[in-house]
Parts: C-alpha cells; sequence; structure tokens
C-alpha cells in the first residue's frame, strides 16, 4: 500500500467522495491481491488446527466446537458415519482450497489479473 501510495484516494476525496467510496473503489481495489491471499490462508489454518483449539476451547460441545473436534467427539462416541462424513467435508474443502491457491499463484506469476476483476 506504501509503494502505490495516496494519490487515488486523495484526488477521490477532493472529488467529493465519501470515505467507504474511497475504501471500496480504490483502496480495497488496490490491495485485493493481499486480501485474497490472506482469506486463503486464514482458510486453511482454520481448517487444519486441532490441538491449540483443543487445548484454549476448553472442548465445550455445542459452543467451542470445531468441525476438527467434531470428527474428534464422533469418533470416540462411535459415530463413524458421521466422523467419516465431517473428516470428508474437511478434506474437499481442503482441496477447493488448494485448486484456489493453486489459481491465486498462476494469476500472481503471470502478473495478470483475471478478467472481470
Amino acid at each position: 500500500m506504501q509503494e502505490q501510495g495516496t494519490q487515488q484516494e486523495e484526488a477521490a476525496i477532493s472529488l467529493g467522495a465519501s470515505g467507504l467510496q474511497t475504501f471500496f473503489r480504490f483502496t480495497l481495489l488496490n490491495i485485493k491481491w493481499g486480501v485474497r491471499c490472506g482469506v486463503l490462508l486464514y482458510n486453511t489454518r482454520t481448517m487444519d488446527e486441532f490441538g491449540a483449539v483443543s487445548v484454549v476451547s476448553g472442548h465445550i460441545r455445542g459452543e467451542t466446537s470445531t468441525m476438527p473436534l467434531l470428527v474428534e467427539i464422533f469418533y470416540k462416541e462411535y459415530q463413524f458415519v458421521a466422523a467419516f462424513a465431517i473428516a470428508s467435508l474437511l478434506a474437499m474443502l481442503a482441496l477447493i482450497t488448494l485448486v484456489a491457491k493453486t489459481i491465486l499463484e498462476l494469476h500472481l506469476d503471470e502478473g495478470q489479473l483475471p478478467s472481470g476483476d
């Protein structure tokens, strides 16, 4: 953001744009690839986090459960079908994240932006 400067935002404000308009039309568009990478990394982190969530959350059923913790709960209660279903969903989400990461990296490496953005 520092490399891009504040010229566009200052011009928009001087022409009467509100703060929200300036943010959504200029600032957010300039940082969209960083935001997308951050969301992708956050998604990956939340899907595989088990140990820290298990320790910090207190393992309160129905209040602090996450999908990995639910897999453990169902497995320990011999509900193998439910545990397998949730684990399969996590695996599918991981594959979707991997495909999204690959597409994002291809666009960033080629120096191109996808059309329509």
